[in-house]
């Protein structure tokens, strides 16, 4: 049966209400959102004010600002993230998004931050993921706010400047800070209808000491990826040798089939450059792995010494996590995937590799740790660090999920689309009583993101922000 996204009939004429304010503010919302998506809001050095860096502050204050002209009140948490919110009441609810973005890659056709509104998308960085959404929750309890409309919570949109990194943003706002936590809430960073399952993330660093020299040959520096969530684009190698060694392993790399990669001379010896195409780290089988490509490439150099470390990272760049002994499944979030995000040797000669892995909801990082070390010690290497994010799994009969999945049904009227899990990971697992709702529509066609030329359509933008307007009605009434 084909899905039907008209708007279903509405009884609330307060709901038709936020409709019209939202349709006759498009222009301000377009601009708005534009003047997000120009600032690279990439985490970078801490700086005073900023722990994640000049742009993610930037991105904060221009968002806090905005809120502030539009009537909220507003809160500023060090710069780790900051809120917004109105109304009078006890309780509170709240919409969570985050203003953090991951590297731009390579590939775009449009400047990544240019905000270009090109037939009805705005391109750039984090348009999709998650300025757009988080300003399509913004300008939903605008309308609320701006209509005046009587509620009995007070409603708070939170932004957050870490999302992409490993959410420290907001354990600092609910744990550090311990800021008044919702009675309900959403995050505006999956998909519609609602997505009540979410996998466990996990960051895997391993590493292993290599001795990179043989025949006359010495890969120097091998190095690739960018963020452990996203499948790396580009890998890059320093061969070095004498003359004769180095015209050999040239000729060599020429005849690769590949012809993702490229191999030149410099003055510091020969450099091996791969490149892949970027994906989110929850979908790894979406991109190409460039440090998978870049250790094919020097395989095809056939020297025994490198052979089996780099047939092992070949190898274990596969998406299953079989390779690492974690392969699993269950029957609420499905498969585990595994993204080997980056690669890199050290100063003291050990080469380090670091996976992204989206594990079962009924599985711990306990078990996945355990099956991983059986393996890595077969094969040499150690674990030296890692991160976990638990799974997120709320059930189906449960508030918010009940009121979040009639709202999305009245405004749709698709009453097919079943509720979703996802590998991706939001701030609902953060956040009590919460869960991600939002903003693509099945069959949709924003993003993609992490990937160039992310995008982010009008349609999607006003047709969220009027779910988000009336879902948030709901919980604050």
């Amino acid at each position: 049966m084909k899905t039907d996204h008209s708007t279903g009939p509405l009884t609330d004429e307060t709901v038709a209400k936020l409709h019209e304010w939202i349709d006759a503010n498009i222009d301000l919302m377009v601009s708005a959102l534009q003047g997000a998506v120009q600032i690279p809001s990439v985490q970078s050095d801490p700086a005073p004010g900023a722990p994640y860096g000049v742009n993610c502050r930037a991105a904060l204050d221009y968002t806090l600002n905005l809120c502030a002209s539009l009537g909220f009140d507003i809160h500023n948490d060090e710069g780790y993230a900051g809120h917004a919110e109105f109304g009078t009441g006890d309780e509170m609810v709240a919409a969570l998004g985050h203003l953090d973005v991951v590297p731009e890659g390579d590939g775009w056709t449009l400047p990544p931050y240019g905000a270009v509104l090109q037939d009805g998308y705005i391109y750039g960085r984090g348009s999709a993921d998650d300025k757009g959404p988080s300003y399509a929750a913004l300008f939903a309890a605008t309308a609320l706010l701006k209509l005046n409309i009587p509620l009995s919570r007070r409603i708070r949109l939170v932004f957050g400047c870490n999302e992409e990194s490993g959410f420290g943003c907001v354990h600092h706002y609910w744990e550090v800070s311990k800021n008044e936590r919702p009675v309900a809430a959403f995050t505006p960073d999956a998909g519609f209808p609602l997505i009540y399952a979410e996998k466990g993330i996990a960051n895997i660093i391993i590493e292993k000491p290599t001795q990179l020299a043989a025949g006359g040959l010495s890969i120097a520096h091998f190095e690739g990826g960018r963020r452990p969530n996203m499948v790396p684009d580009y890998a890059r190698a320093l061969i070095k040798g004498g003359a004769a060694e180095l015209d050999g392993a040239l000729a060599e790399l020429s005849k690769f089939w590949d012809r993702n990669v490229i191999s030149e001379w410099t003055s510091d010896g020969v450099v091996v450059i791969a490149i892949g195409k970027s994906a989110h780290g929850a979908g790894p089988d979406a991109g190409d792995n460039a440090i998978s490509r870049l250790a094919r490439a020097l395989l095809s150099l056939k020297q025994p010494e490198w052979n089996e470390l780099l047939s092992w990272i070949n190898t274990a760049s596969e998406t299953t996590g079989h390779i690492l002994g974690i392969a699993h499944t269950d029957d609420i979030a499905g498969p585990l995937t595994s993204n080997l995000g980056v690669a890199e040797t050290t100063d003291t000669g050990l080469i380090r590799l670091t996976y992204n892995i989206r594990y079962p909801v009924t599985w711990s990082i306990h078990l996945l740790l355990a099956n991983l070390q059986l393996a890595i010690d077969k094969a040499g290497w150690a674990l030296v660090e890692h991160f976990d994010q638990p799974p997120l799994y709320v059930s189906l009969d449960q508030e918010p999920v009940a009121t979040l999945l009639r709202v999305y049904r009245e405004e749709t009227g698709d009453l097919t689309s079943e509720p979703r899990t996802m590998g991706g990971g939001t701030y609902a697992r953060a956040t009590p009583h919460a869960i991600a709702y939002g903003p693509s529509f099945p069959g949709g066609n924003d993003g993609p993101a992490h990937e160039p030329d992310e995008k982010f359509s009008l349609q999607t933008y006003t047709r969220a922000a009027k779910i988000y307007s009336h879902a948030l009605f709901e919980l604050a009434r």
